[in-house]
């Protein structure tokens, strides 16, 4: 019999940047947040290697439930043992902050006293939430001013005040999803122009200089007038603050923009994708949400909401802190056992969290767990950690070839 959903699975959380265990010791020599891998028939420790013909490991990380600094519990990987030959997967996963989705409008030419549209689809965790996959979408419209000099046609009007125009309407919206800014369309110059700086082409303009821009192409030649596009950011989702777990959690928090011009840009104008979103993955909020779906498992029972006053139950133990950032190693394996006679497979899984800044811990367990699953053909997973970053700040690359196993 197999069961491969809703796998069981366990977090081990460490902390302070320490070493493996020292080989030959046991559970018992653990320091709080620190990470043991034990042979699980001799219960001792391997602290640099794991010897070939090794059967079953358990993963143990300390625990100090009171603040007193010292071993009180242990916290120990999924399953009874993980049998060595039954390991399916490892993957590395190091914390990469989150980025926005960018689309700049440009190219466009403006018409006086004409209507102009652009339609925003946003497509985020919350919005399917809320109303699955139907389209959530918003128009915003704007009317460019009459001419004085009546003029008509494709260009009658300067481009930037059709930019200005967009900025304050989509910026005025009350859903806060998207942000409008100026961006220069050419090169800029303080000299030429008159801006109070130069811009490279796609660099965020100031409000004071788009109106500068306006006042230059008053006098200008048509071949040497200047504009600037307007470009869409999104917005990521606020993470909510609650004394115990998020009840309202959305693990992708940025937003999607698909954008369309629907009105009065029939003879110009162009979208372009500048930046596709990055969504933040290790963050100490996305921890404690894995601790909390896995608590039933680790002691505090099977029910981890209260029906009374439909919050969190406060007996689930956190290891994570919502302030730091980690690297994930994720180990699945199944364990096979046989009973009544009938063969059983369950797929388990455990989740090493390891705070960003702590190389140590890191490349520890990426040495250990290279160890002995390089000859089951798995790939190193050690480049990989050495590569990642320690900056939460960072947006670690994202790997879109089927030839590379990791970011390094």
């Amino acid at each position: 019999m197999s069961n491969r959903n809703n796998d069981v699975f366990q977090v081990l959380v460490t902390k302070n940047n320490q070493a493996l265990a020292t080989t030959g010791t046991t559970v018992d020599s653990l320091l709080p947040g620190q990470l043991g891998v034990f042979d699980a028939l001799t219960g001792l420790a391997y602290a640099t290697a794991v010897p070939a013909g090794t059967r079953g490991l358990t993963l143990a990380v300390g625990v100090d439930k009171t603040g007193s600094g010292l071993l009180e519990d242990i916290r120990t990987s999924a399953g009874q043992l993980i049998q060595t030959k039954n390991i399916t997967d490892l993957t590395f996963k190091p914390h990469t902050a989150g980025q926005p989705m960018k689309v700049t409008v440009g190219k466009f030419k403006a018409e006086c006293d004409t209507e102009y549209g652009v339609r925003i689809e946003f497509r985020n965790a919350k919005i399917n939430r809320i109303q699955g996959f139907n389209q959530f979408s918003k128009a915003f419209m704007v009317t460019t001013p009459c001419c004085d000099d009546c003029a008509e046609g494709c260009g009658s009007l300067d481009a930037n005040v059709l930019t200005q125009l967009f900025i304050a309407r989509i910026n005025d919206d009350i859903s806060k999803l998207v942000l409008a800014q100026a961006v220069a369309r050419q090169p800029l110059t303080i000299a030429t122009h008159g801006t109070s700086v130069n811009y490279a082409t796609g660099a965020v303009m100031t409000a004071a200089d788009v109106a500068q821009l306006i006042v230059f192409n008053s006098t200008a030649l048509a071949a040497n007038q200047v504009f600037a596009d307007f470009q869409l950011v999104s917005q990521p989702l606020a993470i909510g603050t609650y004394c115990s777990i998020n009840l309202h959690y959305y693990k992708l928090l940025e937003t999607v923009l698909v954008v369309s011009l629907i009105e009065g840009f029939g003879c110009s104008g162009a979208t372009t994708i500048n930046q596709y979103p990055v969504f933040e993955e290790g963050s100490g909020v996305n921890i404690q949400q894995k601790e909390y779906h896995a608590s039933g498992w680790a002691g505090s029972g099977p029910y981890k909401l209260s029906q009374v006053t439909g919050t969190a139950y406060e007996n689930i133990q956190y290891l994570s802190v919502k302030g730091t950032t980690y690297d994930q190693f994720i180990v699945q394996y199944t364990q096979t056992s046989e009973a009544g006679w009938q063969e059983y497979s369950n797929v388990l899984s455990t989740v090493i969290a390891i705070p960003e800044a702590d190389t140590v811990t890191r490349q520890a367990v990426a040495t250990i767990f290279n160890s002995f699953l390089s000859s089951l053909g798995f790939d190193s997973l050690i480049d990989d950690a050495a590569a990642a970053s320690t900056n939460p700040a960072v947006v670690e690359p994202v790997v879109t070839s089927a030839a590379t196993d990791g970011i390094a």
